[in-house]
């Protein structure tokens, strides 16, 4: 059976989630199996993005969980293309689309689970409604057994797939960044995120391990790759320490593998929640080696000790002994990087996204097929 899926996802921005939608919804129709259809607010970045990836897109907005011409749009998209499955990308939306379910009680719901984090006692039941819940790591998957009371028979652990063709260090030029920020023999250790506050993505941590380890180690830089609400304070923050002359901040970068490419250690030192780390793959597609802590999905994107090292939350010092380990070690940096590109390309392909998301929707519409 061909299903026709309808992806929907309220957004006018384009960012980690959103891009992980279109590349499921371009796969699966790549495999032939699903007919995927793209319900995204019109004259946004993600529709122009949808209708360049040559997918078919409609419109479509809900400004809450409970807009009534939300729901009626969606009800309107879902009778028009006959869908048999709605895949839902993002949390605000769970609930639109149950409803829509009850003018429409033969379609499945599909709920797309990328977040560690709680809902309210009112929200999180509607996991009992849904017929499949999506999860990006076991983590997240822990968590809304746990907290949200979700039942484990409904929930699908699949990680997200790359586009390894992206990732070929060969065909990314990246001189220009060494240029500009002097990055000639110096060894560098950069991180990419969001700084929506002062902790942001954990980046003041790695400010302390630079001012930890900067007399001993003259020879190192610092790549900060990211904007947001909390850039100036961790500018400050950074002046503080008197580490803001070898730390770099480069602000948002639509091109961040070039970035991480001129470094030769990658952290993501997450504090407070991490879904699944899409940076931490990539870095790895690159053969950088990472250090990344035991937050939310982290431990599930590498493997400590063979292609990267794993640190507490919150702790300067033990991300600066990591650092000094790869420097101090000769060839340890080219090992752990090889090895962190085959366990990605292994554990992150896009065959296996598209492989086990269909094995949900087999399992969710077998009832209606006997």
């Amino acid at each position: 059976m061909k299903y026709r899926v309808l992806h929907i996802f309220s957004s006018y921005s384009i960012g980690g989630a959103e891009k992980a939608m279109l590349f499921l919804a371009q796969n699966l129709q790549k495999s032939k199996r699903s007919i995927n259809i793209i319900a995204v607010p019109n004259h946004s970045k993600l529709f122009e993005q949808a209708i360049c990836q040559n997918l078919k897109t409609v419109a479509f907005k809900a400004n809450n969980s409970f807009d009534p011409f939300g729901i009626l749009n969606l009800i309107k998209i879902i009778k028009k293309n006959k869908i048999d499955i709605v895949h839902v990308h993002q949390g605000k939306l769970y609930w639109t689309s149950l409803f829509a379910k009850l003018f429409c009680p033969k379609i499945k719901i599909v709920f797309h689970r990328r977040q560690d984090t709680r809902h309210s006692f009112i929200s999180r039941n509607h996991y009992r409604f849904a017929d499949a819940v999506i999860t990006v790591s076991q983590a997240v998957a822990n968590g809304l057994i746990k907290y949200e009371k979700a039942s484990p028979d409904k929930i699908k652990v699949v990680y997200n797939g790359v586009n390894f063709e992206k990732f070929n260090k060969y065909d990314i030029n990246f001189s220009e960044i060494i240029k500009k920020y002097d990055l000639e023999n110096k060894i560098v250790v950069g991180t990419a995120g969001a700084i929506v506050d002062f902790k942001g993505k954990g980046q003041i941590y790695l400010f302390e391990a630079a001012k930890i380890l900067r007399d001993k180690y003259p020879c190192l830089r610092y790549l900060i790759v990211g904007s947001g609400k909390g850039l100036e304070e961790q500018k400050n923050y950074a002046r503080k320490l008197n580490v803001d002359d070898i730390v770099y901040f480069t602000g948002y970068q639509e091109q961040v593998q070039k970035f991480v490419l001129a470094m030769n250690i990658f952290c993501l030192l997450s504090w407070h929640t991490e879904g699944m780390p899409n940076i931490v793959i990539e870095a790895q597609a690159l053969e950088k080696p990472v250090i990344v802590t035991n937050i939310g999905g982290n431990p599930e994107s590498f493997i400590n000790g063979t292609t990267g090292i794993m640190v507490a939350p919150s702790n300067s010092l033990q991300t600066a002994e990591a650092i000094k380990k790869f420097v101090d070690i000769p060839g340890l940096s080219k090992q752990m990087g090889i090895a962190g590109r085959q366990f990605v390309e292994k554990k992150f392909t896009a065959d296996n996204m598209v492989d086990n998301t269909l094995e949900v929707y087999n399992k969710i519409t077998s009832s209606n097929q006997d």
